[in-house]
């Protein structure tokens, strides 16, 4: 349940609630789009090499690549890490893949579908489903290149592989067999051989193998289009349940029909009855194979005859088919049944407790829709979820657990390298977590610093005392650690989000009680922070320098570094 549907519209919103909110204004010139130095020039060539090359990278707005790699700048390092590695891979969340993989889901649905029925229900006239087996081998045999061109995302190093013999060793170690069975050139082998129509046929019934790339290609689909896990779940058992009846209903009657070929059909078959040749359509014959594959595989074989051995062993085997059918199903919906409860009650939960707290507190319009929003993000990032799993694991486990969050954050500060790794630990341990939101101030120049502040995902805008936007700090980028060490020190900055950023903050309290042990380490770092600024620009003078780039890690306190500044077009 997305908590942004109780968000109301802003046209509900009485006009005296309209409170103006803070704007972030970028100032920043737009930087250069890395495709045109990839494909340089104007001509329409070269316009639509750019948009195709467009469609293959990760797409900032697609909704794996938010949740995967979780920031802008993360999202713009994968687009330049792609263009330099590997520009002709197709990557795991472009807009190339959202279109292929759902027309390929619904190709192979509706595949899935006139394969059986065209070979069992046209058995004699075997020429005229040959240009539609023949169609959909193209369109697979597309997908089985497309699946060696394209990276995948590995959950277990949390990075995307974009090289292609990584890629192709995965793909022919797993799944390339299966998928090639389902492409067999069967027209060739017709032509070349024309008695051999009924092994051809059975040939091309391995396109029921195809089921797997549908229920792989609709989970991707089931994030991309952020449909509800329980609409999904119906969808999914949906699909595998009316092709595995629908192929079950061609079977009853391909099967006599093959017997029949080979010359051993016996005349108390079902398809020689009276009943079925007065069935003067297609569809009526399908109807009653319908009705009795139904019948199989609900195990109630005895309302049907059956006098021949091949329809004694195909409606065992539907039988057998159609209690593990049940078992699936029963599977799913007592999943289903489980996690709607429990993801309905615990949503109904909050938001009652939102709507409660906005009606007895009479908030305004604009503040209600900040406070949605705010429990959005938090819901969508798991906060209470990872909260709830280090509060209970055992401390060692928590201590790793706290480690591997943030000590990358922690090394990234140079003024830490003087610490030793007991305290850096500790330092990790005290970091705490904070949602800011769009226009929220994280720090106001003239106030007095008393934290350290680490961008964990969103972007922030750097403000001087004049109100000049100095610059953007990303993820991965940190703030304020003089503060830490110097108790008089004042923000020269103004910081503003500018999207929602979670940020992780160190108090110079808990820093102090970590080093406390070391008497000499404070004198230690205070010296290290002077000799620091010694060699560093104000803030103003930064803003005016007129070609200059930010390092990857910034001091908000000391801006820049002489010995950091390297010509750029920004």
């Amino acid at each position: 349940m997305d908590l942004m549907a109780y968000v109301p519209h802003f046209s509900e919103a009485p006009s005296a609630e309209r409170v103006p909110m803070i704007e972030h204004k970028c100032k920043q010139p737009i930087a250069r789009d890395e495709l045109m130095d990839q494909i340089k020039g104007d001509t329409l060539w070269s316009k639509l090499q750019r948009w195709f090359l467009r469609q293959r990278i990760v797409c900032p707005k697609h909704p794996l690549a938010r949740l995967c790699l979780k920031s802008t700048t993360a999202v713009n390092y994968e687009i330049s890490r792609h263009l330099k590695s590997h520009p002709y891979m197709i990557h795991p969340f472009s807009s190339f893949r959202i279109v292929w993989e759902s027309f390929m889901t619904l190709f192979t649905f509706i595949a899935l579908l006139i394969t059986p029925f065209s070979i069992t229900f046209y058995f004699e006239k075997y020429k005229q489903w040959h240009l539609p087996t023949d169609t959909m081998n193209i369109v697979f045999v597309c997908d089985i290149i497309m699946w060696f061109f394209t990276g995948y995302y590995d959950y277990g190093t949390k990075a995307v592989v974009l090289d292609p013999r990584i890629v192709s060793r995965k793909y022919l170690r797993w799944f390339f067999v299966v998928d090639i069975l389902t492409v067999l050139p069967i027209g060739v082998f017709d032509l070349l051989i024309p008695s051999a129509v009924w092994y051809c046929s059975t040939f091309n019934m391995m396109k029921i193998l195809r089921v797997r790339n549908i229920i792989v290609y609709f989970r991707r689909l089931h994030d991309v289009y952020r449909i509800s896990f329980q609409v999904y779940k119906i969808l999914e058992t949906a699909i595998v349940v009316t092709i595995g009846v629908h192929w079950a209903a061609c079977m009853e009657y391909y099967v006599p029909l093959s017997v029949e070929k080979l010359g051993t059909l016996s005349d108390k078959s079902w398809i020689r009855s009276q009943d079925f040749i007065k069935k003067s359509t297609t569809v009526k014959k399908y109807l009653v194979c319908l009705n009795r594959a139904i019948i199989a595989m609900v195990r109630s074989t005895h309302y049907s005859t059956m006098q021949t051995r091949e329809d004694i062993i195909l409606n065992l085997i539907l039988t057998v088919l159609g209690f593990i059918g049940i078992i699936y199903l029963l599977t799913q919906f007592f999943q289903l049944l489980t996690t709607f409860h429990i993801t309905i009650k615990r949503h109904l939960k909050i938001i009652q407790q939102l709507q409660e707290y906005m009606r007895y507190k009479e908030l305004p319009y604009f503040l209600q829709r900040r406070l949605l929003i705010f429990y959005h993000y938090r819901n969508k990032r798991g906060f209470e979820r990872d909260k709830k799993i280090i509060n209970e694991v055992s401390p060692y486990l928590r201590e790793e657990l706290i480690l591997h969050n943030y000590l990358r954050l922690i090394s990234s500060v140079k003024l830490f390298n003087h610490l030793p790794k007991s305290v850096m630990a500790q330092l990790t341990g005290a970091l705490r977590s904070e949602i800011f939101m769009t226009g929220d101030e994280i720090v106001k120049a003239g106030t007095r610093g008393e934290a350290l502040y680490f961008i964990s995902s969103g972007t922030v805008a750097v403000y001087n005392s004049t109100g000049k936007e100095v610059c953007h700090l990303e993820d991965g980028t940190y703030f304020g650690e003089i503060a830490l060490v110097m108790e008089s020190e004042h923000r020269i900055a103004t910081v503003i989000a500018v999207e929602t950023c979670e940020i992780c903050l160190l108090h110079r309290d808990d820093f102090r009680r970590f080093i406390s042990p070391y008497p000499d380490l404070l004198n230690r770092l205070q010296n290290v922070a002077f000799e620091h600024l010694k060699y560093t620009l104000t803030l103003d003078e930064a803003s005016n320098l007129e070609t200059s780039v930010m390092p990857q890690y910034i001091n908000i306190s000391s801006i820049k570094s002489k010995r950091n500044i390297t010509p750029s077009k920004m």
